[in-house]
């Protein structure tokens, strides 16, 4: 392990020589570490200014990750919309509480497409942000649907299948694009929430056996049943 802390460009010491170490010490070897590499990365800098955060040491193909980031952009434009149609369109008994949560979801989703925006400028692509660009690049179609179950199984959907696409992302990026793979190991935080927060409103679970059992919304449905009325899923056209 001695030798990890041996610069290799480093000139008149073998690698095989030992160091000499002792707590406190500040020799030269410990000051200048790695000087030869700084030197180095400092003459790449003053090179291609234009290019920004784009740096030398940069080992992904910067073609792939804005590609991967505008698909990225585009789903959570789209998914920010579904959001916000169902917060506006949510009418059931269980709507007031639910109106909240669609809403905080799509500033989620808002704030998701600016963090992969600010990302794909500064690797030299441009945002994605015309509605026929987003219509056609995402990988999660804007689902509306109809009641308030259906909204929220198209959302548990949508979530769940962004995460496996932000999953693969981020394996991608691996320590090649560290920037691109810290956004996305956020964000994917935040998805497994919302993923987690409509499982767990659509399904309930007995807390005594651990079964699933009906949740509140198949209680209501199978109670107007069996008064005789039908439950209506749809909305009444205007």
């Amino acid at each position: 392990m001695a030798n990890q802390w041996q610069d290799e460009e480093s000139s008149g010491q073998s690698q095989n020589q030992p160091q000499s170490w002792s707590r406190g010490s500040q020799g030269s070897h410990g000051e200048m570490i790695w000087q030869n590499r700084l030197q180095k990365q400092m003459r790449e800098a003053e090179q291609n200014l234009p290019d920004g955060a784009l740096t030398a040491g940069y080992k992904a193909d910067p073609r792939e990750i804005v590609a991967l980031l505008t698909r990225a952009q585009a789903s959570e434009w789209a998914s920010f919309l579904q959001y916000w149609h169902h917060f506006f369109m949510a009418s059931d008994i269980h709507s007031a509480e639910l109106k909240e949560t669609f809403k905080e979801h799509a500033e989620d989703e808002y704030e998701h497409a600016r963090l992969f925006g600010e990302r794909i400028q500064q690797l030299g692509g441009v945002p994605c942000d015309k509605p026929e660009d987003i219509a056609r690049l995402t990988p999660t179609p804007t689902e509306y649907n109809h009641d308030l179950r259906s909204m929220m199984e198209a959302d548990l959907v949508g979530e769940r299948s962004t995460i496996d696409f932000y999953d693969e992302i981020i394996r991608t990026c691996g320590f090649d694009d560290n920037v691109t793979r810290k956004i996305f190991e956020h964000v994917i935080e935040e998805e497994a929430h919302h993923a987690d927060d409509f499982a767990t409103l659509l399904f309930a679970y007995d807390g005594s056996t651990g079964k699933q059992i009906e949740s509140i919304h198949e209680e209501i449905e199978n109670i107007a049943r069996a008064t005789g009325q039908q439950p209506k899923l749809t909305r009444r056209a205007s």
